[in-house]
């Protein structure tokens, strides 16, 4: 028994060090790569850039095209500062996101080594955090999650400190003010890195106050003065440009929708390390060891609950995984001591591992460079190009191309969602085609609630006036294609209603193919799956060619649209090479997928005909 619990965890070892040098090796391949991974990284990185020449990146709501940035500045200032040495704020950027994750893990081990007087124990627990998926995903971006939590942990370790110097020692009143110093600065950069990392703070006013409620009480004034004096500060400069940017172009929407999948993942991804860290924390409290770390695990939870904004990602997580890699290494280092079930908890972390694999798997890594760069060279030259105002989901692709950031899309959208911003400038231009090129990450379109990065109006919009004309693994490529009729307008039940069409080319040639474009409008939020249907017929009626499908080939059915949102179809039509002369009508119309039921059109018929052709 005992030479197979040494080999298990020796496995265990093994596949940690694996993981962790998989995540080194991303972070790596990241920092030396030109382009943007992460839609995120390029507003971060736009704004950084402004405060690097000095520019005001805090403004209040003005006419397009505006931008106001969503985050609080200090690691914005650290990259701005800092990237001209290495001539690259995306670089810069990157590594400093690195170096936060290095060191969340050498708290990691500082707390469990002197907790638990196990170094390995304690190393295990800054592997499994390193090494992890969701920090994996992470690590390579530029992104001001994990600079913030580094700074929060700093924060706790000096509480932990604090708690540990014996009331009474000769230095002990001097070094108590030291770490409770310490505490105030690195929450201040915490919260002013990203202002919803409240529980960290929280939960140190709270194990200060079960020590020391007059300490408390100072700590907590201090804590609110100073940090309102800096927000007082930053809102006289930029004239009310940071409140709003801090809290109004936050104010997203909190629905399960994105909160369920995300739980379901987190919870699934890291059961085995979950159920480990909740075994030691009741251990712990259990035993009446209730200090900052049992209260700052337990807070770091209801960070969860901010999972569910429009918006969110992974990235809502890293407290509470950080905490569980804590609070795990605490019943391994009792299973060591227990002869009999020793095995068990490598078996456990062996399992544990599996579940991480998935996401770990490096060519799934590879192909997203891969793709990305193919995609950035593909469309930059296509930006580089372009006259005017371009309209990218990604910022970077911008930037990165010479061209100013004149719609952020976020921040419309949050606006206009709360109802604070009309979205007539970009709906009227989106209509007239008048920017030469909008691009989205692929999926927007067909999921364009996941981020909330574009509202339904925007993309009924672009639909009205734009066509799709190349598409890659990271981007849909949109330019102007106006349509060129608006009659018959017909109205499909109560349903659906014909808004315009287009055919190309307008002619039936024998042997050739013939494309008609549709724009169509939901005047309710459909209830059941249609498919639309484009018909050529002969005068008897005989079918020559068709095209049935749901909307965009089956990714976007019907039960997905909203009430008056426009979408752009096409339907391709074979015309045959042995096409007899005579006259032929094309015929359009909607039936229930399940059903086969057809819907009337104008309260009459069940097909409307859009246009007759002469063969001679």
């Amino acid at each position: 028994m005992k030479t197979a619990t040494r080999l298990l965890w020796g496995l265990v070892t093994a596949g940690v060090v694996i993981y962790v040098g998989l995540t080194v090796w991303l972070a790596f391949r990241a920092i030396f790569f030109p382009y943007t991974l992460d839609y995120g990284e390029g507003d971060v990185f736009w704004f950084t850039r402004k405060l690097a020449l000095g520019q005001n990146i805090y403004l209040p709501l003005g006419g397009p095209p505006f931008d106001s940035a969503n985050y609080p500045p200090v690691a914005m200032l650290l990259t701005a500062a800092l990237y001209p040495l290495f001539g690259d704020a995306l670089t810069f950027g990157r590594w400093l996101n690195f170096a936060a994750a290095l060191l969340i893990a050498a708290f990691i081990v500082r707390f469990v080594r002197t907790e638990t007087k196990n170094t390995r124990i304690a190393f295990l627990g800054a592997g499994l955090f390193l090494g992890s998926t969701f920090v994996y995903h992470w690590v390579p971006l530029y992104r001001v999650d994990l600079i913030g939590v580094a700074f929060a942990l700093a924060g706790i370790f000096c509480v932990w400190r604090w708690e540990r110097v014996t009331v009474g020692a000769p230095s002990g009143a001097r070094q108590r003010i030291f770490y409770l110093s310490g505490a105030l600065l690195f929450f201040l950069l915490a919260l002013y890195t990203k202002h919803s990392l409240l529980f960290a703070p929280a939960a140190a006013v709270l194990a200060i106050f079960l020590r020391n409620r007059r300490g408390a009480l100072f700590f907590a004034l201090a804590l609110g003065g100073i940090g309102g004096a800096i927000f007082l500060l930053l809102e006289i400069l930029t004239r009310g440009g940071w409140s709003f940017g801090i809290f109004e172009l936050n104010a997203t929407v909190w629905t399960m929708r994105v909160f369920a999948p995300l739980a379901q993942s987190f919870v699934v991804t890291y059961f085995i390390l979950l159920g480990l860290a909740l075994w030691g924390w009741l251990a712990r409290v259990r035993h009446k060891k209730f200090g900052v770390l049992e209260i700052y695990a337990a807070a770091s939870l209801f960070s969860l609950a901010l999972a569910g904004r429009e918006g969110a990602w992974e990235n809502y997580f890293f407290e509470p995984i950080a905490m569980a890699c804590v609070f795990a290494s605490f019943p391994l280092v009792w299973g060591l001591t227990q002869k009999r079930w020793q095995w068990i908890f490598p078996a456990l972390l062996l399992m544990q591992l599996a579940l991480f694999w998935n996401a770990h798997d490096p060519r799934i890594a590879l192909k997203l460079f891969d793709e990305t760069r193919a995609g950035n060279e593909r469309v930059g030259a296509l930006v580089r190009q372009a006259a005017g105002s371009v309209i990218a989901e990604d910022m970077g692709l911008l930037w990165k191309n010479g061209k100013p950031v004149d719609y952020y899309s976020f921040v419309y959208s949050t606006l206009a969602r709360a109802g604070r911003y009309d979205q007539k400038w970009e709906i009227e231009n989106l209509r007239a085609g008048n920017f030469p090129l909008v691009i989205l990450n692929r999926g927007t379109r067909e999921d364009v609630d996941k981020f909330g990065n574009f509202t339904r109006a925007f993309v009924s919009a672009l639909d009205f006036g734009y066509r799709l004309t190349s598409e890659d693994a990271r981007y849909s490529v949109y330019e102007p294609a106006p349509l060129e009729n608006f009659e018959p307008r017909a109205k499909f039940g109560d349903t659906f209603e014909l808004v315009g069409w287009s055919l190309e080319p307008n002619a039936l040639r024998p042997g050739e193919e013939v494309t008609l474009t549709i724009v169509w409008r939901a005047l309710q939020q459909p209830n059941a799956r249609y498919t639309a249907f484009a018909h050529l017929e002969a005068s008897d009626g005989a079918k020559i060619a068709q095209d049935d499908h749901e909307p965009l080939r089956g990714i976007y059915p019907t039960t997905r649209w909203a009430q008056n949102e426009m979408v752009r179809d096409t339907y391709r039509l074979q015309i045959p090479s042995t096409l007899n002369a005579g006259d032929y009508t094309l015929r359009v119309g909607w039936y229930d997928t399940a059903t086969q039921d057809r819907l009337s059109v104008n309260g009459n018929e069940d097909v409307i005909e859009l246009q007759t052709f002469s063969v001679p």
